[in-house]
Order: structure tokens, then C-alpha cells, then sequence
């Protein structure tokens, strides 16, 4: 049944949220700080903000997360909540990734609203070898923890070769081979 709805809908959200680093930092000011310095900004900016949360990744690890993206855009998570779990799907859009709760996507498809953005900003790659993301929690549906844990598990289902292949690749390539309740084990649901 997931299989019909990834296959019939894909995501078309507006953005509400920055999508170039200089609508976030000054520029000039950022490309003048060492890389160390640039990471320790970064994630000190958004250590207080309870509506986003921020990471740094190596051009290397960038280049890793582009490509597996691009080639399997769609990702599905469990999330513990008090009472139960709940699922997000995300699909990822050029230098974004867009999240809502599967529920809402199997009812509205493309209509969904997104709750969680998170936006990779490359515009420091070539100079510090660094890129930077943020995620935007939107309307509140999620808090902070679950936003820092989503980001966490994304990254490394897309960074880590064994957990790519196994789930996001075959969700996205093999869906008839995919083993929905041997990912949700994976997170203790």
C-alpha cells in the first residue's frame, strides 16, 4: 500500500524557509573566519533556537549525501513519541529536504504541508570544504528533540553505506523488497 502512494504523489511545497546562507549570516563576514571558527558560529547561532537545529558536514560527507539524495530522494522515519510513534516522510529537492507525517501525505499527497525543512548550504564548499545545514521546524508538529534526531538519523542513513543500501536505496529502487518492519526494529518501535 505505501508502494501506491510514493509511486502517485511527490511533494510541492513552497518555501518558507531561507534557501541561500546569506539570508541567514553576512558573507563577507563568515568568509573571513577560519573553518573552525565558521563551524563554531554556525552552531552556536542555532544552539538556542527552538525552531531549528544545525549541522556541519565535510565536503566529502557533502558529496556522499548529494549523490544518495539524488539518486533515492525519498526517505521514511519512525519517531517515538509519549504514547506511541509517529512516521515523516521526507523528499529531498535539489538542496532540500522536505518532511511531513506520512498519514497526511497518504491523505493529501502533493497538498501535504511540510513540518520539518532541512536545507544544506553549499556556498562554503570550495573555501572552507565545509557544508552547512539547517532545519526548520515548521508550525510546531515537531520539537527540537525529535527535529535533532531526524536529522541525526537521516544523515547517517544516507552517509552510512550498509544503512543506505539496505533501506533508503531499496525504498526507493526495490519497494517490493523493502522490510518495513525489520526498519521500524532498527529504531526499537
Amino acid at each position: 500500500m505505501l508502494n501506491n502512494f510514493l509511486n502517485k504523489y511527490k511533494f510541492a511545497f513552497t518555501y518558507p524557509c531561507p534557501r541561500k546562507l546569506r539570508e541567514i549570516v553576512k558573507m563577507s563576514l563568515f568568509e573571513r573566519e577560519s573553518k573552525d571558527q565558521v563551524i563554531s558560529l554556525w552552531m552556536e547561532y542555532h544552539k538556542e533556537k527552538q525552531n531549528n537545529v544545525a549541522y556541519v558536514v565535510s565536503k566529502d560527507e557533502y558529496e556522499i549525501l548529494k549523490r544518495n539524495t539524488k539518486e533515492s530522494p525519498l526517505f521514511l522515519l519512525p519517531i517515538k513519541r509519549k504514547g506511541g510513534h509517529f512516521q515523516l516522510i521526507g523528499q529531498s529537492q535539489t538542496n532540500s529536504i522536505l518532511f511531513t507525517f506520512l498519514e497526511e501525505y497518504k491523505r493529501s499527497g502533493s497538498f501535504s504541508s511540510p513540518y520539518f525543512i532541512l536545507t544544506i548550504f553549499e556556498e562554503l564548499l570550495s573555501q572552507k570544504q565545509v557544508a552547512l545545514i539547517r532545519g526548520d521546524i515548521m508550525d510546531y508538529k515537531i520539537d527540537k528533540d525529535e527535529a535533532t534526531f531526524l536529522t541525526n538519523q537521516f544523515l547517517q542513513f544516507y552517509m552510512t553505506p550498509e544503512l543506505y543500501e539496505k533501506y533508503i536505496y531499496t525504498l526507493n529502487h526495490k519497494q517490493h523488497e523493502f522490510n518495513y518492519d525489520d526498519f521500524k526494529n532498527h529504531f526499537q518501535i
